[in-house]
């Protein structure tokens, strides 16, 4: 019966320390759970700080660049400008010289003097605007290039959203094979127990005396 006793109290201890170690699990999975949120809320907060300074940044990249186009098409209305007033400049003063002349061929000769610097002043004036036209072009689409490098650096830290971390496994509660292998031991226990006081009652049981 000592036997008997002792396998069940020390069942029972082996029970009480797989419960025990079952509850720190439970506990511990809690706790990662729990870990595993607040980690998250951060992750997203961050996330929409950045997003919310993602935007700021597009504006002003936005705002940038418009000033850009801006300076450059105002740049190259001024050189329209400086060219239409330079040409009429040259009108008047050749209309003032040609009032000088006489006729003849000497003064067919300077009037198509006139002329030809005339035509000379207005060749390279074209030119000058051909090649600020050309110049505003490059500059426009260098202008245009920058937006796209500098919206591109912008988004990339934006461009993925936080995903949460994997959840923590599950413990497993289930007490049902321990309570059996401990039943099983108990039974063991008991049936080694009458088998001890057996031997030292000559084969007989209590119940058979």
């Amino acid at each position: 019966m000592l036997t008997a006793a002792s396998t069940a109290l020390s069942t029972a201890g082996g029970l009480a320390g797989a419960s025990a170690e079952k509850t720190a699990s439970v506990n511990n999975y809690k706790r990662q759970l729990k870990i595993r949120e607040i980690e998250w809320d951060r992750s997203r907060a961050m996330y929409g700080q950045k997003v919310s300074e993602a935007n700021e940044q597009l504006d002003e990249n936005f705002m940038a660049a418009s000033r850009g186009f801006a300076a450059e098409q105002t740049q190259l209305n001024d050189l329209y400008n400086q060219a239409s007033v330079s040409l009429q400049n040259d009108f008047v003063k050749i209309a003032e010289k040609s009032k000088y002349y006489g006729s003849g061929k000497t003064a067919d000769r300077l009037a198509a003097r006139d002329m030809a610097a005339f035509g000379r002043s207005q060749a390279l004036l074209a030119s000058n605007l051909v090649r600020a036209g050309e110049s505003y072009d490059n500059d426009v689409a260098n202008i245009r290039q920058q937006l796209k490098s500098a919206n591109r650096k912008t988004v990339a830290p934006v461009m993925f959203k936080p995903q949460p971390g994997l959840p923590p496994v599950k413990p497993n509660t289930d007490m049902t094979a321990a309570n059996l292998g401990a039943l099983g031991t108990i039974a063991g226990g008991v049936a080694t127990g009458l088998d001890q006081y057996a031997t030292l009652n000559d084969g007989d049981m209590p119940w058979e005396k």
